[in-house]
């Protein structure tokens, strides 16, 4: 409750409005750009592959649910940009892996990355392949996704590759202990906040290894939207702060200004209603328990022991 109070003014509509974003909005335009989006099927995914199309880019949605692609397709028809939708299920790292080879994608080179998908256990789950699911879905995906992107010179020169984080890291210094937890330790909520952390922590890594191809790395905090991830995992959240919470489009205001502006990296920090704010809400939270490297080496091992 303490840290619902904290934060609610700045991380809901409140502080979305109080910064006069709604006033201020993103101008750009993405004509000729290409975009690749995880987890483009609802929520904020959706919200930020509908400003791009909006703006004029072809933007590659990738999710599980056809029938919800097809209603994003749908949903931009008459726009300046398109959707291409990509059905693929974000958990399996074979079919992540795979996603490169696709024919949708395997002629692309991508303008914008944006590292969306992301889930909250709150019980413990495993894929097909052996992982926690939010494991696999919300970090070790991602990681696999990117690094063959790079590897097979798919990002643009410029680009931007955009890691979709949560306040939820506040909690947690890095750690590799809990980004892949057994079930007979499982915290849904620390496996959250642990990814959220590596999730920003990969920026890092990457600044450097994509510092060839003048690609631009973020990890963005969108605030605390009305998602189905928070109806289905935070209900007791979400019936406090419902009247408040911000909608997709808004989650998704600075996933889009990113993209448009490009600004200059920074350093643990995290990218907030358009602007660089501090990773760590709390002193303990500036000790990690493990560095960038090993948490990069952690995911690298499991990449080659699945795909490769």
């Amino acid at each position: 409750m303490n840290f619902y109070a904290r934060f609610a003014p700045s991380f809901t509509r409140v502080g979305y409005v109080a910064r006069g974003l709604p006033f201020r909005p993103v101008r750009a335009d993405y004509s000729g750009q290409t975009w690749l989006v995880t987890g483009a099927t609802g929520g904020l995914g959706r919200a930020a592959a509908l400003r791009g199309v909006k703006k004029g880019a072809t933007v590659h949605a990738v999710g599980r649910n056809v029938a919800a692609l097809e209603a994003l397709q749908t949903a931009a028809s008459g726009l300046p940009g398109q959707i291409v939708p990509v059905v693929c299920d974000l958990s399996s790292m074979k079919a992540v892996s795979d996603l490169t080879r696709r024919p949708e994608i395997v002629s692309q080179t991508f303008d914008v990355l944006v590292n969306n998908v992301g889930l909250l256990m709150r019980s413990y789950e495993a894929t097909a392949e052996g992982l926690e699911t939010s494991y696999a879905t919300n970090l070790l995906g991602h990681y696999i996704l990117t690094e063959q992107l790079y590897a097979e010179g798919r990002l643009a020169r410029g680009a931007a590759v955009i890691n979709v984080v949560s306040g939820g890291l506040y909690n947690l210094p890095l750690t590799k202990s809990m980004l892949n937890i057994p079930e007979e330790k499982f915290n849904g909520f620390a496996a959250y906040a642990a990814h959220k952390r590596a999730q920003l922590a990969l920026a890092e890594h990457w600044r450097a290894t994509f510092a060839d191809i003048g690609a631009k790395t973020y990890a963005v905090h969108p605030g605390w939207a009305d998602t189905a991830g928070v109806k289905t995992s935070l209900p007791k959240f979400r019936k406090v702060l419902a009247p408040i919470l911000r909608n997709d489009d808004e989650g998704a205001d600075t996933i889009d200004w990113l993209a448009a502006t490009r600004p200059a990296e920074v350093v643990d920090e995290i990218w907030f209603d358009r602007k660089p704010r501090t990773a760590h809400a709390y002193p303990h939270t500036r000790n990690p328990r493990t560095q960038i490297a090993e948490v990069v080496a952690f995911l690298e091992r499991d990449r080659q022991a699945l795909v490769g």
